[in-house]
C-alpha cells in the first residue's frame, strides 16, 4: 500500500520502528511517524492530543491518514542513561512523578516501557508512543520494573521508592 505523505523521506533521517511502524526525523526537526494502520495512527495522536500541555510527552502537530507529525525528542534512552548513571534518588523521584502524572491524566495503563522513555540533559523525562493509555488495564510499570529486574537494579530502585514514596505500591516480584 502507498502511503501519502508531506515529506521526501531520501530528506529524512530514518529514527527507527516499533510494532506501529517507522519514524523518521524531517528536515525542519519534526518527526514524522507513518503508521502500518491508520486506526493507530488516529488513536495516538488523540492520545498525544489529549495530553497536549504536558511535560512528559512530546506536542502533536499533524495527522494525517497514516502518519503523525509531532516534536522531536531527545536526550538520552533511559536504558542508556541508567547504564551509565545507575539509579539515584531523583530518577525513582521522576519516575514516581510521571507515574502519578500519567494517573492525573486518566491513563488506564500505567505502564513506561524503556523504549519509549528519554532523560533530558536537565533529568526531566518524555515518554512517547503512548498506545491505548485510556484502554488497556496496567495499574503499575511492570514492563519498567521488569527490565530493572534483568538489570539487577530493581531492588536498589525499590528501596529508594518505598522510603520516598511509601504510597506507592508496586508489590513486582
Amino acid at each position: 500500500m502507498k502511503v501519502s505523505i508531506p515529506v521526501d523521506l531520501k530528506q529524512c533521517v530514518y529514527l527507527g520502528h516499533g510494532h506501529s511502524g517507522k519514524v523518521y526525523l524531517m528536515p525542519d526537526g519534526k518527526i514524522i511517524k507513518i503508521f502500518k494502520s491508520s486506526h493507530s495512527c488516529k488513536a495516538e495522536f488523540d492520545i498525544l492530543k489529549s495530553v497536549e500541555g504536558s511535560p512528559y510527552f512530546p506536542r502533536v502537530y499533524k495527522l494525517g491518514t497514516h502518519y503523525i507529525i509531532r516534536e522531536y525528542v531527545g536526550g538520552t534512552n533511559v536504558y542508556d542513561y541508567i547504564k551509565k548513571h545507575g539509579i539515584k534518588r531523583s530518577f525513582v523521584i521522576n519516575i514516581a512523578d510521571l507515574f502519578d502524572h500519567m494517573k492525573m491524566l486518566g491513563f488506564k495503563k500505567l505502564e513506561i516501557r524503556f523504549p519509549h522513555l528519554f532523560v533530558q540533559k536537565d533529568g526531566t523525562l518524555m515518554l512517547i508512543d503512548p498506545r491505548k493509555s485510556y484502554e488497556e488495564d496496567i495499574p503499575y510499570p511492570k514492563a519498567f520494573l521488569r527490565k530493572l529486574k534483568s538489570m539487577g537494579l530493581l531492588e536498589k530502585f525499590m528501596k529508594i521508592l518505598k522510603k520516598e514514596r511509601p504510597d506507592l505500591h508496586w508489590d513486582y516480584k
